[in-house]
């Protein structure tokens, strides 16, 4: 798990699609940002991950169902066990980081929260260091 600090409140955004878009192993992350204009910061969780399961789920399920000739009820069963699956399955991260995260962000600034399945590659560090990004 790693936390990063960017000077602009939509630089943690921008370096998480800059990893997505590059096939990184993110298996979690946290956005944590503070417009100037807002009294509190904002936190958001990307559910990339969940989704993808929700709808390989509902995929699966419209193929089980084809043959049963109930193949929306194969697909909304398929959706909630996919949803059950990633929910219990995939690592995340704790409400504990989320929270030291937070701690980090100051007014006008942002914090992305990353865990990865592996340490991030050489250009990857490269881009968010570009970005300017900073350890807190």
């Amino acid at each position: 798990m790693t936390t990063w600090w960017f000077p602009a409140p939509d630089g943690a955004e921008n370096a998480l699609e800059l990893l997505h878009d590059r096939h990184h192993a993110v298996q979690d992350a946290a956005v944590v940002s503070w417009l100037p204009d807002h009294a509190l910061p904002e936190v958001r969780r990307p559910g990339r991950v969940v989704g993808d399961a929700v709808l390989a789920g509902a995929f699966w399920g419209l193929v089980a169902g084809l043959p049963l000739l109930a193949p929306v009820l194969g697909a909304v069963v398929g959706s909630v066990v996919g949803l059950l699956a990633a929910c219990l399955t995939r690592p995340g991260l704790s409400d504990d980081a989320v929270r030291a995260g937070r701690r980090h962000v100051t007014r006008g600034s942002s914090v992305l929260v990353l865990l990865t399945r592996d340490a991030l590659d050489e250009p990857a560090l490269d881009r968010l260091t570009a970005a300017g990004a900073r350890f807190p």
